[in-house]
């Protein structure tokens, strides 16, 4: 006890202080799992941290055109610019038949122009118009494009038709563009003074691989002249006949002496191959004379026409307009 009535303290300690003091961690721990159980949490942490940034790197990566693969060169726009004009993309074949003898025949003929067709890469080398009537091309035309730049073709048979207009430039760029054009046909038949008329033949199979003619269209005047003698009625019968020899459509007639008479018909649902126009003479003996005036007449799908003065015109609009 101090003089003070205190409890007396000791002035030293006898033991060290004990002070919890911490140690790297030993060869042992390692063994024992310690350190991985220490540094477990902070080994996951830093996974994270890198998977974060590496998603972070796509995202921003991703963001830029090029980086992750080269451009497509399809995606390259064409050089070539196919500015090409024509006033129509239908017509009608006309053929005259006299008594069996074809006396002519008149083909449709359609005109290409090239001449604005320009290239960003050079001047123009070739242009080439295929009319699309054969199968292997055998009828396409090229031309030089600093000879020529209007392209003709006159086509004699009947169809629709898938034209391909190609140019290629001197870098040996190519561009096309395909139309359609409908050709149809109409044939003038006569036979004259007779008493067995002729069989006319329609044939409808078109020169292409195409859909097939949509109708065939009758106009038809049988006459029963007057002679020196005072004739007799006739009657008369047409008849129209499938490629199979089934009949289609017929129409009667009894046509007084001097006089004629028709018929008008419009057949659908044609199948390709060669129809016949028959005539009967049902009852009387005299000579007859036959006019036909049948057309081959397709669904009118032609590509609109694009006249070089449409284009005029709609620069001249704009002009008006500003």
């Amino acid at each position: 006890m101090s003089p003070t009535g205190y409890p007396d303290y000791p002035t030293s300690l006898a033991l060290a202080p004990r002070f919890t003091v911490f140690k790297p961690p030993s060869a042992t721990h390692h063994e024992n799992g310690w350190f991985d159980e220490v540094e477990g949490p902070t080994q996951s942490m830093r996974a994270i941290h890198a998977k974060a940034l590496t998603v972070l790197a796509v995202l921003v990566c991703g963001s830029l055109a090029g980086c992750l693969g080269g451009t497509d060169s399809g995606s390259e726009k064409n050089p070539i610019s196919m500015n090409i004009h024509y006033d129509t993309t239908a017509g009608t074949i006309t053929e005259r038949i006299q008594n069996g003898a074809t006396l002519s025949q008149t083909g449709v003929e359609l005109s290409f122009d090239f001449a604005r067709v320009t290239s960003n890469a050079g001047n123009m080398k070739t242009f080439t118009l295929d009319p699309g009537d054969d199968d292997d091309g055998s009828n396409a035309v090229t031309v030089n494009a600093n000879e020529q730049a209007e392209l003709t073709y006159t086509y004699q048979t009947h169809g629709l038709f898938t034209v391909v207009l190609s140019a290629v430039d001197e870098s040996d760029n190519e561009a096309s563009m395909s139309l359609t054009v409908r050709i149809d046909k109409e044939i003038d038949w006569t036979q004259a003074n007779t008493d067995d008329p002729d069989s006319m033949v329609l044939p409808t199979a078109p020169d292409c691989t195409c859909p097939g003619p949509e109708r065939i269209v009758i106009d038809s005047t049988i006459t029963n002249p007057s002679g020196l003698i005072a004739g007799t009625p006739v009657t008369v019968t047409w008849h129209l006949d499938n490629p199979e020899g089934e009949e289609q459509a017929f129409h009667t007639e009894q046509i007084g002496d001097g006089q004629e008479a028709s018929w008008t018909h419009d057949q659908y649902n044609i199948v390709g191959g060669d129809w016949a126009l028959n005539v009967s003479i049902d009852s009387g003996n005299d000579s007859l004379n036959l006019h036909h005036v049948v057309l081959i007449s397709y669904e009118p799908n032609e590509s609109e026409p694009n006249p070089l003065a449409s284009e005029t015109t709609e620069r001249e609009e704009d002009s008006l307009s500003v």
